[in-house]
């Protein structure tokens, strides 16, 4: 662990040492919310109350800054930090599933070689805080469902969940899928089917209902805060509207047009409205269009995972002097990328093949990985939103590169 850490805090502070692109888009957005929070200026957007992006990483950053002062580069440092403690979790998380300290190794150390975790640093984006939360659900979940139920550790595993939500509200709905698993994977006592359906039913709603109570107790202070600033009922956000009508309508990356004609949604100024709007015009284009948005919706998932280049539009392609290098930079990225994913696809083979006592926790992950993919059916995809899900595939790649090295040290053994 402690060269793990040593490695990953070298590599990204090299990395934000030598590239440091100015912040734009999204990024210099949550800066600026971030410096107007750090001294006072509420969460405030074209001088009225906002919730159009979540408010927990601009706030996170304003705690920071509050005692460093506003500064990006310190931005960049927690970001260092952040990515570093995923490393950490990865290797913590694949040990309790797999019980062998060298699985977890490899699958900290895949997570490491994959360049976008180490670029994306250099911008002020939500990811590294979001991904970090995730990570800290998912370990502890596994510790507190583990034999019989330790409710205090699902609570805060639940709460981690919820403040997650605070960063990027797209888990929201996946205690729904948490309660598919938990009764699937149940081991029900009882003699009849009826018995066992019910205790199945019952274990799986008590673990369910601890985690989402203790998700949505997190989310309360946000909400509260949307009521009392902004004097609407906001759960966390008020962009879901807009990006779900944009993303039933995207058959591929971004889009967005500033023609009133094509876009009703630019005539719009409070974010409340167009919210409404962004929802009841999506919903609209669903029921009239059910062909087009069912294939629209896998073009989108296979975006999402198509290649991995998004951190270098926001680092490399702001500077002049890699303009040149721009299509080897996205190969390589790429082909790291796809090195990466093919270890984890053999890992889940390997793993419901061989790891019996692995299989359980192994589901959780792939539940989840299942549901944020569904996620991105009806809302605008491309790589940059896999990211959060890039720690639970380097878990896998722990235990494919242990058997590759087995296998490959098989095949050059001579015979006697």
């Amino acid at each position: 662990m402690a060269i793990l850490i040593a490695v990953n805090l070298v590599l990204r502070f090299a990395w934000i040492s030598f590239m440091h692109p100015a912040q734009q888009a999204d990024f210099a957005w949550y800066y600026e919310r971030a410096v107007e929070l750090a001294h006072n200026q509420g969460y405030n957007w074209m001088g009225h109350p906002t919730a159009y992006w979540p408010i927990g990483w601009p706030f996170f950053l304003s705690v920071i800054y509050r005692v460093t002062g506003p500064s990006v580069r310190i931005g960049l440092a927690v970001n260092v930090l952040l990515s570093t403690g995923i490393v950490c979790l990865i290797y913590a998380l694949t040990r309790m599933l797999f019980q062998d300290w060298r699985y977890a190794t490899c699958a900290a150390v895949a997570y490491t070689c994959l360049p976008s975790q180490i670029l994306w640093n250099s911008v002020l984006g939500s990811e590294e805080l979001f991904t970090l939360l995730l990570m800290l659900f998912f370990v502890l979940y596994v510790r507190g469902a583990s034999g019989p139920p330790r409710f205090r550790w699902l609570a805060v595993a639940g709460a981690m969940m919820g403040l997650a939500c605070d960063v990027r509200p797209i888990p929201l709905a996946f205690p729904a899928f948490l309660f598919v698993y938990e009764w699937w994977m149940a081991n029900p006592a009882g003699t009849s089917p009826a018995m066992r359906m019910a205790s199945r039913a019952a274990r799986a709603l008590l673990r369910v209902l601890c985690v989402a109570i203790f998700m949505f107790v997190a989310i309360l202070p946000v909400t509260l805060r949307n009521r009392i600033a902004m004097g609407h009922f906001v759960l966390v956000s008020t962009n879901g509207g807009t990006n779900l009508w944009q993303g039933v309508h995207v058959n591929g990356g971004y889009w967005w047009s500033y023609n009133p004609y094509v876009n009703p949604l630019v005539q719009v100024t409070n974010e409340i409205t167009k919210n409404e709007l962004g929802e009841h015009l999506a919903e609209q284009y669903i029921l009239h269009h059910p062909w087009k948005t069912f294939l629209n919706g896998w073009i989108k998932i296979f975006d999402l995972y198509k290649n991995d280049v998004n951190a270098n539009w926001y680092t490399f392609r702001m500077s002049v002097r890699f303009h040149s290098w721009l299509h080897a930079i996205d190969a390589c990225t790429t082909v790291a990328y796809w090195v990466l994913m093919c270890l984890s696809l053999l890992g889940i083979a390997y793993t419901w093949r061989r790891h019996r006592d692995a299989r359980r926790w192994s589901a959780l992950l792939l539940t989840f990985i299942v549901y944020y993919t569904c996620f991105f059916f009806f809302f605008p995809a491309w790589d940059r939103f896999r990211y959060p899900l890039m720690p639970l595939f380097s878990v896998f790649a722990g235990p494919s590169c242990l058997w590759l090295r087995h296998r490959f040290k098989h095949a050059i053994r001579p015979h006697g």
